[in-house]
């Protein structure tokens, strides 16, 4: 088979292995390790007619996609050959051409354009296919033809089976999308209730219909009593909580084949689908909520768009709990009085005063004042500095050690659930390749599940090497300070020009904020000096 003639301008060869769904069967089935299998046969024939030119084996661990999306190894080696890798003229070594993929008519052609334009020999165990001989691209075309071919016919199958089996009340998305409060069973298809975090969503239910609270006071309940998300975050997004009032999961239901992908300017794109299309079984699983709370949610919600959002007075003000005495380190509070006089004239004048006070010392400042120094610090020395000068100050900004003492953290603890969620997350992952191979999930939904977890998974790792770093100094080279700066510039253009109510606006500052000391200076003067919240930060030590 080796004609070292026909690849004397080689310079590279790409040996590549993946396994294809028949093999992730295979394996199911014999215990057999089909990459292993195909490693020695690569490698082997390397070794024996090739090892005068370089070469190196380029394995795809875990996937049984056909799309070049969904296999990040061969992807890499596209972008490298696209944009002339220094690696001069390349070859594929491969254990047959269907191991290049079996995609699209779209990807199998560019395939084969890429083939041609930049002259790349594909090797396999019986032959060397030149793609520009007409006999050899004729039976690449061929080749290539026939696995688009068989790919659409598993993805026709693929399809056909799911929209039966979410018609059993199956959840169809395999590991992946998982609602927070239950586990997926692979063996039934089907979702349990996990009992370590359905009192978290029965709690939600509770407070929003029960108590009437609604989403932002529900995420700063959470926060103070240190019940995290299901990714192990102390910051629960109010977006995130109104999702969960809304999934209908939650009383038992699955709503499966809502969206489909279009391609729109040769770009894939979500779209809902036509209400007639959409499959609904209601009892597909064991509720968590019970259909009257869901529906007493529902029409809250309702009454809650419907109505003007009024301002009630015991609503906290923008700076509450917040402001910190400098000279006895108690909080400070606002004292708002109107006061009359009566002019010459015989007019009347009105002055308002709001002073923001420390009952203790008698220390008093203007509150609009206060609240003025704060966005201007927020404004110049977090947003408009260098990424570098930033970094270098979070450490007088962030009072960690203080926050562990007060137990806002606690780090042990917290590597703990967030190792259990990572060993979550490989089974989640494993379940996909299962059911991507089983034809239970579409090409398109692998994809996106898959990239979604390897991204959870990614969350998870950096998470837990935060948490382990032993020093507060450590602990700030890993943080993203450019997301940081970026989530400061949202916060204060919303508080300075968004419609939110006085309590709206405490939560964006206790949300950056863990507590802001307040030094007189003068009459009527003050300095500032503002921390950061911990929890904040972790958010953004993962966003890298």
């Amino acid at each position: 088979m080796a004609n070292n003639d026909i690849l004397k301008n080689v310079e590279f060869i790409y040996g590549y292995i993946r396994r294809s769904r028949q093999d992730i069967q295979r394996e199911r089935r014999v215990e057999e390790d089909t990459l292993a299998q195909q490693r020695d046969l690569i490698t082997g024939l390397l070794k024996e007619h090739y090892d005068h030119i370089a070469w190196r084996l380029f394995e795809e661990l875990g996937s049984g996609a056909d799309e070049i999306e969904g296999r990040p190894v061969f992807k890499n080696i596209i972008n490298e050959i696209e944009n002339d890798y220094e690696r001069g003229t390349v070859a594929f070594c491969v254990k047959e051409i269907s191991r290049l993929g079996r995609g699209s008519y779209t990807q199998m052609g560019f395939l084969l354009d890429l083939l041609q334009q930049k002259e790349i020999y594909v090797i396999t165990p019986m032959k060397i296919y030149n793609p520009n001989n007409e006999d050899d691209l004729r039976y690449l075309k061929f080749n290539m033809f026939m696995a688009n071919q068989e790919y659409d016919m598993i993805k026709s199958r693929m399809v056909n089976a799911r929209l039966s089996y979410s018609k059993a009340g199956k959840w169809m998305t395999g590991g992946g999308g998982i609602p927070d409060g239950y586990i997926f069973n692979p063996k039934t298809q089907k979702l349990e209730i996990d009992e370590d975090r359905a009192w978290i969503i029965q709690k939600i239910f509770d407070l929003y219909v029960n108590e009437r609270i609604g989403y932002n006071a529900i995420s700063t309940r959470m926060d103070r009593e240190g019940i995290l998300t299901a990714t192990g975050k102390q910051y629960w997004k109010p977006t995130h909580v109104r999702k969960i009032l809304l999934n209908p999961v939650y009383k038992g239901t699955v709503r499966f084949n809502e969206t489909k992908m279009i391609t729109v300017n040769g770009k894939k794109k979500k779209v809902k689908r036509n209400p007639e299309e959409v499959i609904i079984v209601d009892n597909a699983h064991p509720a968590i909520i019970n259909e009257d709370t869901f529906e007493k949610a529902g029409l809250i919600m309702e009454e809650n768009r419907k109505s003007p959002k009024v301002r009630l007075d015991f609503e906290p003000h923008s700076l509450a709990g917040l402001i910190v005495c400098d000279s006895c380190s108690n909080k400070m509070q606002r004292q708002y009085s109107v006061q009359k006089y009566k002019k010459q004239s015989g007019d009347i004048s009105t002055y308002h005063k709001e002073f923001i006070q420390c009952l203790g010392c008698k220390v008093y400042m203007r509150y609009r004042a206060v609240e003025d120094e704060i966005l201007r610090i927020l404004e110049e020395d977090f947003i408009k500095v260098e990424e570098n000068i930033l970094r270098s100050r979070l450490e007088g900004l962030i009072d960690i050690e203080n926050a562990r003492q007060r137990k806002q953290l606690d780090p042990t603890d917290r590597v703990e659930i967030l190792e259990g969620k990572l060993k979550k997350a490989n089974a989640k992952m494993k379940n996909f390749i299962n059911m991507h191979a089983e034809e239970k999930m579409t090409e398109e939904e692998y994809i996106e599940n898959r990239n979604d977890l390897l991204k959870e998974m990614e969350d998870i790792n950096e998470q837990i090497d935060f948490f382990r770093k032993e020093t507060q100094k450590e602990q700030i080279k890993g943080l993203n300070v450019e997301n940081i700066q970026e989530g400061f510039k949202n916060v204060l253009h919303l508080y300075k020009n968004g419609e939110l109510s006085r309590g709206e606006k405490n939560e964006l500052l206790r949300g950056m904020f863990d507590y802001i000391i307040l030094k007189k200076t003068g009459k009527g003067k003050f300095d500032l000096h503002a921390y950061l919240k911990p929890s904040m930060l972790l958010e953004n030590s993962t966003l890298h």
